[in-house]
């Protein structure tokens, strides 16, 4: 049976020093900062309660003193607000929180404004996937489900790091 998912193109961009807001604070916000900040991403959290690396990654910009394995980030200890991403005007939007009408608003919000957003939890909602990252040397590659299959896409990217590592 053929079924209507969408193909989309790879894309990688250089997002150094670019800024991204990440709103939420729990395991899979944890997942975008860590890999958001590997790539250099200029980084703003949004969100009441976060995990303590998250604390830890934010005090970083104070006390240089905390090992932290990611670029410092700035972390707003609040819900959400419209408006948000107006202000932060960052080049992409990670919506991670644990309500999906935030979530919807958020996305909303981002799309609004011509910003690409990633919704956790609701592919229809994003304008680009979130894809898993298998990087070794000079390769790298990114991993993504065309049918929603995380299961899938951890095991493929688990293969793929096998193989680029040698």
């Amino acid at each position: 049976m053929m079924t209507n998912q969408k193909t989309l193109f790879p894309i990688f961009i250089d997002i150094n020093g670019k800024k991204a807001l990440v709103a939420g604070g729990g395991n899979v916000a944890v997942r975008r900062i860590r890999t958001l900040a590997a790539f250099g991403a200029d980084i703003t959290v949004i969100s009441p309660n976060v995990t303590e690396y998250i604390e830890q990654a934010a005090l970083s910009i104070i006390n240089t003193n905390i090992d932290t394995d990611t670029a410092a980030i700035r972390l707003i200890k609040r819900k959400y607000e419209d408006g948000d991403i107006a202000a932060v005007n960052p080049f992409l939007v990670i919506a991670a929180t644990d309500d999906s009408q935030v979530n919807r608003a958020i996305m909303t919000e981002a799309k609004s404004l011509n910003i690409p957003v990633s919704v956790a939890g609701c592919r229809n909602d994003c304008t680009f996937y979130f894809p898993a990252i298998a990087e070794s040397g000079n390769y790298i590659a990114g991993i993504i489900s065309k049918d929603g299959n995380h299961a899938g896409v951890k095991l493929t990217a688990e293969k793929i790091r096998k193989v680029i590592n040698g």
